[in-house]
């Protein structure tokens, strides 16, 4: 049975790596749910499955995002000046998010991330394309209320969830008219930052806790980790080549489709 689970966290964390080349999500959307089906068939107790969901899945976006950065940047498609800009607001969103976050049930979070799934959905949908700028985007309106607004609550809400910055940010970059690409480089960037934060967050909030598995350091669960993170360095290659072959507005499409299949997944297996 160890065998078995530790085979699924591989090739979730292979999917999780290929989504998160392609759209920038960080793949923590798609490994909370394995986790919340395996923790339990691990004999994790019911009140410690979300947290050690979301902190292991967030200490693996970490992994899976700055490699995919690195790829990015090495394919041209990060701009540095961009990333840099949200630096401060992430670091300050994502630690306040992940201590918080520990006083959540388990319950409460999921519901909260089950919500903001469709939140996301619903505002892909009604999305009005706009005309992308070839070789960037409108860098000078990127600043003022916007940019610390969508970056404090990306910190929030990533910490608390697992979604990473291409949920909240990659809305807000499309509007100045970047590309599927640059906005997914410039999420993968963040999503490594603010996956390190974070999970150190959870790390810490689980320090003291009880009746949580071997192996275990705080909210992060090593076991996990490794197959997750394996799988997801494994398959990050192929989104990143996948992502320069399809137009834009397919992208676009193709992520809404898949945050819908993470919901439905949700829905069925994790309750």
């Amino acid at each position: 049975m160890l065998y078995e689970i530790i085979l699924i966290y591989f090739l979730t964390g292979a999917l999780a790596g290929f989504v998160s080349g392609l759209f920038g999500v960080g793949g923590a959307f798609t490994m909370a749910p394995a986790l919340i089906i395996g923790l339990p068939m691990q004999g994790v107790v019911d009140e410690h499955v979300m947290h050690l969901s979301v902190g292991t899945a967030l200490a693996v976006m970490a992994t899976t995002s700055t490699y995919v950065a690195v790829l990015r940047y090495r394919a041209g498609d990060l701009q540095l000046p961009l990333t840099y800009r949200f630096v401060p607001y992430i670091i300050i969103g994502a630690v306040s998010g992940s201590l918080f976050g520990d006083y959540l049930p388990g319950d409460v979070l999921k519901a909260i991330f089950m919500g903001f799934i469709v939140l996301t959905i619903a505002r892909g949908v009604f999305y009005k394309g706009h005309e992308i700028v070839a070789g960037g985007g409108d860098l000078e309106n990127v600043r003022g209320f916007g940019l610390w607004f969508h970056g404090v609550l990306t910190g929030i809400t990533g910490s608390l969830l697992g979604p990473g910055p291409a949920i909240v940010i990659g809305p807000y970059l499309r509007k100045r008219r970047y590309s599927m690409p640059m906005v997914a480089a410039t999420a993968s960037a963040l999503a490594g930052l603010l996956g390190l934060s974070a999970a150190a967050g959870y790390v810490y909030g689980g320090i003291n806790e009880l009746n949580l598995p071997d192996f275990s350091l705080g909210y992060l669960y090593w076991p996990a980790f490794g197959g997750l993170a394996i799988g997801a360095l494994v398959g990050s290659p192929g989104g990143v080549k996948v992502s320069h072959r399809i137009p834009d507005v397919l992208i676009h499409r193709m992520f809404i489709g898949y945050l819908a299949f993470i919901l439905f997944v949700m829905v069925v297996w994790g309750r």
